[in-house]
């Protein structure tokens, strides 16, 4: 399929899949051009499992919240039996949302426009009045496509995934490179971080920039470190190379995983000690030493640390903005105040760091306007997973 503008050519996209040592980054005008932003929301953003809410936003049965993504109106509901569903929210018959806004205590789904019943399962039951009569005679649509059109849907990281591809890739596969990277991680029994009244922590903020420049600096791009983050500089151990120029980080591309792994006892002046008598995110009390930056593509972030893990959804929001939500794991602790000091160790450590990024993130938006961008390549002792980015987007577009 040729692509449907005169910007971005299939050859440049051919060398940007180049061998590393022959690969190009991705053009300029991937970062601006309206049309190449559309060929990824056909291609990427409707192909891979794509996290777009935490299950926490629809916390109780009954509870149905309408969303956008990427411009299209979507549906979640938890129903009676506890089981989050994701809907394209749009009545068959009207075209009407069937949901305008955020509500609570459902037992079933009464549209706005004409009045069509579903079940929380998005199952029709009522068509009141279609045939004149009260009740409606549901055999007179049976020929039609009537309940709402669910998405395929999966939870991880009390993350809540869609793939709106009719044969999705297996879930687990797309998740197992997390399992496969941090196996010594107790993810399934930790706490989502809450503020003094019992309430899930989100941070959210929104970069004017493309959503692939807010992937490369958040895993892959491990250079930048030293030289953007105030803690970074200030730290001996940066950047992460030994006095010989050996790598101190493990370079992660696995499966849809990419970005870098270390060991946390090697980073103590960086991050701190950890108490492993203290609570911490281990398996069977064992105290975890794998850390690690990561990204699963194409909008899923994942810091992680013995003591707690920071979980991002990470979404275009537009040719040059990205939204990032984010939340905090921590260790099922038996103190609330450790639980106090870990989450404000962890949100205070990414409050610093996000905003370091994002401001270049920004300027990189900015600078992609310039013909002077065209000349741009990889290092070859730093770029590798960089480069395994620019080729997952290439290859998705081609």
């Amino acid at each position: 399929m040729p692509l449907r503008n005169s910007f971005i050519s299939k050859e440049q996209l051919e060398k940007v899949r180049a061998h590393f040592e022959k690969a190009i980054p991705l053009p300029a005008a991937t970062y601006y051009n309206q049309d190449f932003y559309d060929s990824e929301r056909e291609k990427i953003f409707c192909k891979h499992w794509v996290p777009v809410l935490f299950d926490f936003d629809v916390e109780k049965p009954g509870q149905a919240l309408p969303f956008d993504y990427l411009g299209m109106p979507m549906l979640a509901v938890r129903g009676l039996d506890n089981h989050i569903r994701i809907f394209h929210n749009i009545v068959p018959y009207d075209g009407c949302l069937a949901v305008l806004n955020p509500v609570s205590g459902l037992k079933q789904i009464e549209t706005p426009y004409h009045g069509w019943v579903y079940d929380l399962e998005g199952k029709l039951l009522a068509i009141p009045f279609w045939d004149g009569t009260p009740e409606g005679n549901l055999k007179s649509v049976a020929k039609f496509e009537t309940d709402l059109k669910e998405v395929h849907c999966e939870t991880f990281l009390h993350t809540v995934f869609i793939n709106l591809s009719p044969e999705p890739d297996a879930f687990e596969e797309h998740v197992a490179p997390i399992r496969r990277q941090f196996p010594d991680y107790d993810f399934e029994n930790a706490v989502i971080a809450a503020d003094e009244a019992g309430r899930p922590i989100v941070v959210e903020a929104e970069t004017k920039c493309n959503w692939k420049f807010f992937f490369d600096i958040d895993g892959p791009n491990v250079l930048h470190e030293s030289f953007v983050h105030k803690d970074y500089r200030n730290s001996p151990l940066h950047p992460r190379v030994t006095k010989d120029g050996k790598k101190t980080y493990r370079e992660i591309i696995d499966g849809y995983l990419v970005g870098l792994g270390f060991n946390r006892s090697d980073f103590v002046e960086t991050y701190g000690d950890i108490d492993s008598s203290k609570p911490h995110l281990g398996r069977d009390g064992a105290l975890p030493d794998a850390a690690g930056f990561v990204d699963l593509y194409p909008a899923l972030s994942l810091s992680t640390g013995p003591d707690y893990a920071e979980v991002a959804i990470n979404l275009p929001n537009g040719v040059d903005r990205t939204t990032d939500r984010r939340m905090y794991l921590l260790p099922a602790a038996p103190s609330d105040g450790a639980k106090t000091n870990q989450r404000e160790s962890a949100i205070d450590f990414h409050s610093d760091v996000a905003p370091e990024d994002n401001a270049i993130s920004e300027a990189l938006q900015k600078a992609s306007h310039s013909p002077a961008y065209q000349e741009r390549f990889f290092s070859p002792f730093w770029d590798r997973m960089r480069h395994q980015f620019h080729k997952w987007v290439a290859t998705d577009i081609l």
